[in-house]
């Protein structure tokens, strides 16, 4: 029995070689994300030259012994090792070369959680009742890599209060990284591939990207890189605290109907200076067109003394009809737009038959609309918004 060597792994390994200090794996079903961060823990563990302590854990005990535990006595044998051998059954660990490989549930001992320091960590399947403080705590008291992996039912602290706020390498894989899945669960997979009552269950399992609500009003996105061959420009809305300033540079790809979208910042109570400095900082101190929010004409006035190519937008058209020109594209955002992606899976319709959206998730987007509606304006449209 040899290794099933993947790109996973190949990621994970440049990801810790690179000095990354916490790693995420955002991935779907039978992706090996699980499976190839417990063979670089092997590799690391087994060639060190000193002894190191590696933590392994999820929500339950009962949960690890089905899943990871099983993983790691295939990782064993296909690297010629003896696991009953190495297994500390009672006490939980595994002893790999002169290092060790604990494994714990977070609610079974919790002690853990706030006790002894470690040089690893893996939280497996974090999104499964392991919460923010349980992460932090654990997070503080390993030394060298965390590495975190999870199928993206939804959005959870790692994308609200992990990724904003921590620096961090993101690793997002598929079973198409993969070549060692086996034939029968590949076939599952590929069945519900483009039907439309599955169309949620692949997003996450199948594409590995978060799940959609019901009823999200952009619901074709994804993430992927920015068109720098296309023209671009910026899209600004102004936040009356506690909602934040917010800008994006946008392109407009109208030939195939693609909107590309990356998050700039995204503050709240701001001073019209530090305004200012964000916008610089955003975008230099280029002549990019900036498109903003025209009822707040001081805002714009002073950011144009300042030497910016800002205008306000001219709205003609409704909210809900530019919204329904939107809707016949799809958008393409940064991996490190992550208040963009919160606003994308959060933006519904407060009462759809009336054209009304929900305005506590439209910040960034609104900013994204000032552009396109920039961009495409068309006399069909004579009635304010």
């Amino acid at each position: 029995m040899s290794p099933c060597l993947t790109k996973v792994l190949d990621r994970n390994v440049d990801a810790y070689q690179s000095g990354s200090s916490l790693v995420i794996n955002q991935g779907g079903q039978g992706s090996s994300k699980t499976y190839s961060i417990l063979q670089l823990f092997y590799l690391i563990l087994k060639y060190s030259k000193r002894p190191l302590i590696a933590s392994v854990c999820s929500y339950a005990m009962p949960h690890l012994k089905i899943g990871v535990i099983r993983d790691l006595y295939k990782i064993l044998l296909s690297f010629g090792e003896n696991p009953a051998a190495i297994h500390n059954r009672s006490d939980h660990f595994f002893t790999i070369g002169n290092s060790t490989l604990e494994y714990f549930g977070i609610r079974d001992n919790y002690a853990k959680v706030h006790g002894p320091r470690r040089d690893f960590l893996f939280i497996n399947e974090a999104n499964n009742r392991v919460t923010y403080d349980d992460f932090d705590n654990l997070y503080q008291r390993t030394h060298v890599c965390t590495f975190i992996d999870f199928n993206p039912r939804s959005e959870f602290w790692v994308h609200d209060q992990v990724m904003p706020s921590f620096k961090h390498t993101l690793i997002k894989s598929t079973f198409r990284d993969n070549p060692w899945i086996p034939d029968s669960e590949l076939q599952k997979i590929l069945w519900k591939a483009g039907k439309p009552e599955f169309k949620n269950w692949w997003r996450v399992y199948g594409e590995g990207e978060i799940g959609i609500m019901e009823d999200t009003i952009f619901p074709n996105w994804e993430y992927g890189d920015f068109n720098t061959s296309l023209p671009y420009g910026y899209g600004l809305d102004f936040g009356f605290h506690p909602a934040p300033d917010a800008m994006l540079k946008s392109a407009i790809d109208k030939k195939n109907h693609i909107i590309y979208w990356d998050e700039k910042f995204y503050n709240s109570g701001l001073l019209p200076e530090e305004l200012n400095e964000k916008v610089i900082e955003a975008k230099g101190k280029t002549q990019d067109r900036i498109i903003a929010d025209s009822s707040a004409a001081r805002m714009v006035a002073y950011l144009k003394s300042k030497g910016h190519n800002i205008h306000g937008v001219s709205k003609k058209g409704t909210i809900a009809e530019w919204i329904r020109l939107m809707q016949d594209y799809r958008f393409i955002i940064t991996e490190d737009s992550f208040n963009l992606a919160k606003e994308l899976n959060n933006y519904m319709w407060l009462d759809k038959k009336a054209g009304i959206p929900d305005d506590n998730w439209n910040h960034l987007i609104d900013g994204g609309r000032y552009f396109f509606m920039d961009q495409t304006q068309t006399r069909a449209f004579t009635r304010a918004v």
